[in-house]
């Protein structure tokens, strides 16, 4: 194990039995989210980690949200050429509301051997007792928080019988709200879009 600029790098020769989760509108996908999965996969020394557009989520109701299909194909168009990160369309296939709690079972089937890392930023801390059966996930995945701010890294009480894990985020005030209003704008948003995806809102003419 070595350090990168303070970041712990898992060199270790033997296959990892890990993989990470990670969930989202990416409405659209931007930097922070692809630069937040490979720092968890360096981080933990995951084998891979998997990017879950969603599907109808019970929490969010999100402005100028694009269909379903252009979400997923703009995450498939960001992680071309990057042999560590997946996308699962489960979410989007599955009718009605997606709960991450169904997600998991879902991996915990396809993958019964092997640890999940569900990595989220910490804007969701606060949020995630409200989530359908919270406990539940608790139980079957390793909690992953990338401090987001100016959201808190302190642990709710709630979530203290969770095994919780903290580590290295870029801290870019990005989101997708500000995507797409400077897209609105006319901007190209060069380097805070990967350009597969920013080619792919040209030529579908997505968020004027």
């Amino acid at each position: 194990m070595k350090k990168i600029r303070g970041i712990k790098v898992n060199n270790k020769k033997s296959k990892s039995t890990s993989i990470g989760l990670l969930g989202g509108i990416f409405n659209p996908i931007h930097n922070g989210h692809c630069s937040l999965a490979a720092l968890a996969y360096d981080y933990f020394g995951l084998e891979r980690v998997f990017l879950i557009p969603s599907g109808n989520p019970p929490h969010k109701y999100i402005k100028d949200i694009v269909s379903p299909n252009h979400r997923l194909a703009m995450v498939k168009e960001a992680v071309k050429g990057c042999s560590f990160l997946s996308v699962w369309d489960g979410e989007i296939r599955r009718k009605g509301i997606s709960y991450t709690i169904d997600t998991i079972k879902e991996f915990k089937r396809t993958y019964p051997n092997y640890n999940l890392y569900l990595i989220i930023g910490s804007d969701n801390l606060t949020q995630i007792s409200s989530w359908y059966y919270y406990q539940d996930i608790l139980n079957n995945v390793i909690l992953c928080i990338a401090h987001r701010p100016p959201y808190s890294l302190k642990i709710p009480k709630e979530l203290k019988n969770g095994i919780i894990k903290i580590f290295p985020s870029p801290e870019w005030r990005i989101s997708s709200t500000m995507i797409r209003e400077y897209l609105k704008k006319g901007y190209s948003c060069k380097y805070l879009i990967p350009d597969r995806v920013i080619t792919y809102i040209k030529r579908n003419n997505l968020y004027k």
